[in-house]
């Protein structure tokens, strides 16, 4: 068996190095080149035995960023991070110091507008709770998913959604109502410019809707299918996300601008605090990148990170400064400041499951204010 590794493993290396060097730019950082697509395709032909299980592992190892941290000691910026364990791992508090705790089994779970509270679903319920004393209230309620919270510290509304459609609850658990029932595929968005206006997909257009009044404010039809709303902290300008095209709209629903690719996906964005600076996730056919495109001044997108494997989220910090990226291909987290890279490693262990499965970590839009 040993040999058979090894054999394998000699085929692995000399597919890398023979591969025809190709020029590309890259950001400054120190990502190993050594994991690229093809070594890793040679490698899952090698995984048909168990001597080739061994050499996928070594192969995997290399895929990151050098001299990473070997765990999250601190995050780079204030605030505090929520992650989901998803497929019923739980949610997890990340303070700035590094300090980690499990939360709870929960599906999911979102920031209240000034980090004051939480926002958790479970199987049967949505749950608001403080994150030291506990649970404030439940609102039972079948399979609830993609809650949101939004408004002020006096006067807040929760949109959430269930089999039946988009629902909208006040910040107390009083007052909940159905705001439609056609309302799929996408989390809604509320918009930060106008207090209870929800952004949301729905009969194929993005609709803009008084979540109190139930009045519409505009409707949008796009030939898209979006998979992600993201609203510029201004509220004046709203970018639909779809595999293959960005759709940014202005506040009264007009289309601005839209960001095209040919052969990449995009996955995921998110507007950089202050700014309309759009950072978006890519998948290309080698691996995956981060861009930064203004949306206010058109041309190309900044790279500012690419890498073998899949991405995972991404999220601003609350000053803009940092945006953090995960990567499962490569167990590491990324955070990125123009052309520096802060990456840190063996992150599934420091969000443990029960069932030792290895987690999927969500935390888009749920990096936060200070305590």
């Amino acid at each position: 068996m040993r040999d058979a590794e090894q054999r394998a493993w000699e085929v692995v290396k000399r597919a890398f190095e023979e591969r025809t060097p190709q020029a590309r730019p890259a950001p400054n950082h120190r990502l190993v080149v050594g994991a690229i697509v093809a070594a890793l395709a040679v490698a899952a032909v090698a995984i048909a035995s168990p001597p080739g299980q061994a050499v996928f592992e070594k192969v995997r190892e290399v895929v990151g960023v050098q001299h990473a941290e070997p765990a999250l000691f601190s995050l780079p910026s204030t605030g505090r991070l929520l992650v989901v364990s998803t497929r019923h791992g739980g949610v997890w508090l990340v303070k700035s110091d590094g300090f980690k705790r499990r939360l709870g089994g929960y599906e999911d779970a979102q920031w209240s507008p000034h980090g004051l509270f939480v926002v958790a679903t479970t199987k049967t319920a949505l749950v608001a709770l403080d994150v030291e004393t506990g649970v404030r209230w439940s609102l039972p309620r079948h399979g609830p998913f993609w809650p949101r919270w939004e408004g002020t510290r006096v006067d807040t509304r929760i949109a959430y959604m269930t089999r039946t459609g988009l629902r909208v609850v006040g910040g107390d658990g009083q007052g909940d109502h159905l705001l439609d029932r056609r309302a799929t595929g996408v989390p809604p968005a509320w918009d930060p410019g106008r207090l209870h206006v929800l952004a949301y997909d729905s009969g194929g257009a993005v609709v803009l809707r008084n979540a109190d009044s139930g009045r519409v404010l505009w409707r949008t039809p796009l030939d898209v299918t979006p998979t992600a709303l993201a609203w510029s902290a201004d509220g004046s300008e709203l970018a639909a996300v779809s595999a293959h095209r960005v759709i940014v709209l202005g506040a009264n629903g007009a289309v601005r601008r839209t960001v095209t690719t040919l052969t990449e996906s995009f996955v995921g964005g998110a507007f950089r605090p202050g700014s309309h600076k759009l950072a978006l996730s890519l998948r290309t056919a080698t691996g995956s990148e981060i861009r930064v495109v203004d949306v206010d001044h058109p041309g190309r997108g900044r790279l500012l990170f690419a890498g073998p494997g899949a991405f995972g989220d991404i999220a601003w910090s609350p000053d803009g400064r940092w945006l953090l990226v995960g990567w499962p291909t490569a167990d590491q987290w990324l955070f990125l400041r123009g052309s520096r890279v802060h990456a840190v490693s063996n992150i599934r262990e420091q969000f443990p499951r029960h069932d030792h499965r290895g987690p999927s970590l969500e935390f888009d839009s749920r990096w936060c204010c200070p305590a």
